[in-house]
């Protein structure tokens, strides 16, 4: 756009849009908008569809191995309790080989006070280690809790190693036990892999690792229960879950199921990376094809651009000629296969106009004549296509700003909140830096007012929930409900500087509020309120210095979580401000106790 000054002569500076330029970048948004809204909705097609796909196939995995298991199971029962009968007679078949086929070191038949009666072990695993008395009895009442039934333990350690033993209460007080090993499970986890890193994993009903492909994990019987997979999976659910794996260190999604008949859980992990580069795959291919159509509708629009602006800008050629005395002039008419027919007539009937301005000069009055009529038709032709060219025009420049003011789309809304999320590290700082030099300044006042402590506890749990999730937190408060009168601005900015710290701080653990009201025979009342975490402690030499600004007791920590120092100073001197204090209790690596200690007044009703 330029400024130039009006035909009058004017200094008003008015702008001049090239037509040209206006429809190519006109038909350029209205085209590339939508090509761009598909592509991201083929992208985000694209992962969904991999996970529709994956969820499905895991799941039938996830019940195939289970269903397996359940034969195995259903297997070494059969085995088990055939070696009982045989046990209980006298003349019984040998069923140590079988023992050996199906992984059970042997099956022993005991009486009453776990003496040995009899016993067959498996040719391969002869072994004089027996289960211990504890093992023994707490096999011996899961078994009573289903008599009648060879029951399966969970994972207990025999000669070594991680086993799992079975029990069977037998007629007249005995009792049969016996010892399975893992071997067959393992095996069967090892042979079910898909993808770069997609595998299986099996738990017993109380959420120990049975089979994984982490070998630590098998071989220590990981406690897994904390995972919520495997939490479904202990509770007899069947389902897919995505979820976060320690030992993967990756986001998962899983098929899980459970074992009936011994309770354990199965499950069928595959980290969402490999699906999101599946997904990669087909948005290359998509981007390629928004790439090429947008190619396309630059070249179209350029051309229609210019097939649409060059009439025009021969029309105001040849009327700028003929505006200083070249009766000569005429407008070049296009002689492309393609044209505007309006803008064809335009040229026509001004290159007629002109024609006819000629032939007329050639006698005085006539040409007196036709100059007037001229002057007035050109006069009138201008007006009209003033009028005629600006409307539209006034239109179209309307329309764009409706369209810039209109609702944005999802993805546009995403770009932008992307950009606000990069300058709030920043804000944060320059607010704190602010703010911190009008305290300096004593810019600051307490204005006190009716708030309720345990609202204001809340607001500050529900701002960090989200973090503290994440890094696995418990973020808990029990601040009592009590009307009270006090600064609750300056309260709640103390309260979210202390969880905020506590949430960096704190790897792993809890951090509670929680909070006292003391009262005194003057009237007069303090609340103490106490931000506790079990994070990284700070040390006796340096409790003194924490509250001073650009101070950080773990300089790199402190710089991962993008922290300013300015946090405990700004709250220390908003405590002042209040006739309050700060205090804290810390030892390193147990946690610390941040206590706002402040006078207030209990609102009655």
């Amino acid at each position: 756009m330029t400024s130039e000054r009006t035909a009058s002569g004017s200094k008003n500076a008015r702008f001049r849009l090239n037509i040209r330029w206006l429809i190519f970048s006109s038909l350029i948004v209205a085209s590339v908008l939508p090509l761009l809204g598909l592509y991201k909705w083929m992208e985000k097609s694209a992962v969904q569809k991999e996970i529709a796909y994956v969820e499905e196939n895991h799941l039938i995995i996830a019940k195939n191995l289970a269903a397996a298991l359940e034969r195995y199971a259903h297997d070494v029962v059969a085995v088990f309790e055939l070696t009982i009968k045989s046990l209980e007679s006298t003349e019984g078949p040998d069923f140590s080989e079988s023992l050996d086929e199906f992984d059970l070191s042997f099956v022993a038949l005991l009486d009453d006070k776990d003496n040995v009666l009899n016993e067959v072990q498996a040719v391969s695993k002869s072994t004089s280690q027996r289960l211990s008395y504890t093992q023994i009895e707490e096999l011996r009442a899961q078994a009573s809790i289903n008599p009648g039934q060879s029951v399966f333990s969970g994972i207990v350690q025999f000669d070594g190693a991680p086993h799992i033993s079975l029990g069977r209460i037998v007629a007249n007080g005995k009792f049969a036990v016996s010892v399975l090993s893992l071997q067959y499970l393992i095996e069967l986890q090892k042979s079910i892999k898909f993808g770069a890193l997609g595998h299986s994993m099996m738990v017993d009903q109380n959420g120990l690792v049975i089979a994984h492909p982490n070998p630590e994990w098998q071989a220590s019987s990981k406690d897994a229960s904390k995972l919520s997979v495997v939490q479904q999976m202990m509770a007899g659910k069947t389902g897919v879950a995505i979820f976060y794996s320690p030992p993967m260190q990756a986001d998962m999604i899983s098929g899980f199921t459970f074992v009936a008949r011994t309770g354990w859980g199965v499950m069928v992990p595959q980290p969402m990376s490999e699906l999101e580069a599946r997904a990669k795959a087909s948005e290359k291919t998509a981007l390629l094809i928004v790439l090429a159509e947008i190619a396309a509708l630059i070249v179209i629009s350029w051309w229609l651009s210019q097939l649409i602006s060059t009439p025009i800008r021969n029309v105001v050629s040849a009327a700028a000629k003929v505006s200083d005395g070249d009766l000569g002039a005429r407008v070049m008419l296009s002689e492309a296969p393609v044209v505007i027919s309006e803008a064809q007539l335009l040229g026509t009937s001004f290159n007629r106009l002109i024609s006819n301005l000629q032939a007329d000069q050639h006698q005085l009055t006539a040409a007196l004549s036709a100059a007037v009529e001229g002057e007035r038709a050109k006069s009138s032709f201008l007006s009209v296509m003033s009028h005629e060219v600006r409307t539209p025009m006034h239109g179209l420049m309307g329309i764009l700003e409706l369209i810039k003011d209109g609702k944005l789309e999802e993805d546009q809304r995403h770009l932008l909140t992307v950009g606000q999320k990069t300058a709030k590290n920043m804000v944060k700082l320059l607010d704190g830096v602010l703010q911190f030099v009008k305290l300096e300044a004593n810019a600051e006042s307490s204005k006190a007012s009716a708030f309720d402590p345990a609202e204001l506890a809340q607001s500050a749990v529900d701002l960090f929930q989200s973090l503290a999730i994440k890094k696995g937190l418990s973020l808990t408060t029990s601040v009592s409900h009590q009307m009270l009168l006090g600064d609750p601005q300056m309260i709640s900015q103390i309260m979210l500087n202390l969880v905020g710290n506590a949430v960096k701080f704190t790897k792993e653990g809890q951090i509670h509020i929680t909070s006292e009201f003391r009262e005194s025979g003057t009237g007069s009342a303090r609340l103490i309120i106490s931000v506790t975490d079990s994070g990284i402690g700070i040390a006796d030499d340096l409790q003194s210095t924490i509250f001073k600004e650009f101070v950080q007791v773990d300089s790199e920590l402190a710089r991962a979580n993008e922290g300013s120092g300015l946090g405990l100073a700004i709250s220390a001197r908003l405590a002042q401000l209040m006739e309050g204090k700060i205090s804290l209790k810390s030892e390193p690596d147990k946690g610390s106790c941040f206590q706002l200690d402040i006078p207030v007044t209990l609102v009655e009703n």
